[in-house]
């Protein structure tokens, strides 16, 4: 019986010192933040993905012209400072962010805007063959998108369309670099450009 407990103290004794020893952790390097995603990114190009996984990311390398409010639904502006809108609801006309340029250092305009939304919308685009772009019906209102000037474009409707601003603020609606489009044409979604905080490495 005494070398029972004597045993049973033991082993208490050598449990107890191991719950003082401290766990190992990978260490993460400085500047660095790790976010866990549930599953490998289908592509970073965000007019093609239509995951949310995917979108998680792209929403941090990425800007659109407008954004959400954080907590709100409300349209706050984003590479676009203000906009106007025609009492008929068909033409809405965006001021540009002046001096914004693309990760690869090529610069954001009218051009750009509109590259995006006719590569997505114009079949006969020459880089409409780096879709398919399955969510680009949010845009399907679309008649024409004009570049005014270097900082202003205009996209006119076929029909008053009450979704195109909070469409405008989706995933779907971030601008992404028409020179990397055309660098790595039906691969660019491995290789994502935009404006955003964040810059894709690998």
């Amino acid at each position: 019986m005494i070398r029972t407990w004597k045993s049973v103290a033991a082993l208490l004794l050598a449990a107890t010192s191991l719950s003082f020893v401290s766990p190992a952790f990978a260490q993460t390097p400085p500047n660095v933040l790790v976010v866990g995603q549930i599953a490998e990114p289908s592509s970073l190009d965000p007019h093609v993905s239509t995951a949310a996984n995917d979108f998680r990311i792209a929403v941090n390398i990425y800007d659109g012209l407008v954004r959400n409010t954080p907590g709100t639904l409300e349209i706050e502006p984003a590479l676009a400072t203000d906009w106007t809108i025609s009492e008929d609801g068909l033409e809405y006309v965006f001021n540009l962010r002046e001096g914004v340029t693309f990760h690869d250092g090529t610069p954001f305009n009218a051009e750009a805007v509109k590259f995006n939304f006719d590569r997505m919308l114009k079949e006969d685009h020459p880089f409409a063959s780096t879709g398919p772009f399955p969510l680009a019906f949010f845009f399907s209102a679309v008649k024409d998108v004009e570049v005014v000037d270097d900082l202003t474009v205009k996209f006119t409707l076929n029909e008053p369309f009450a979704p195109f601003m909070s469409n405008l603020a989706s995933p779907t609606g971030l601008i992404v670099s028409p020179a990397a489009v055309e660098q790595y044409g039906a691969d660019y979604g491995r290789h994502p450009v935009g404006t955003g905080p964040f810059k894709f490495e690998e």
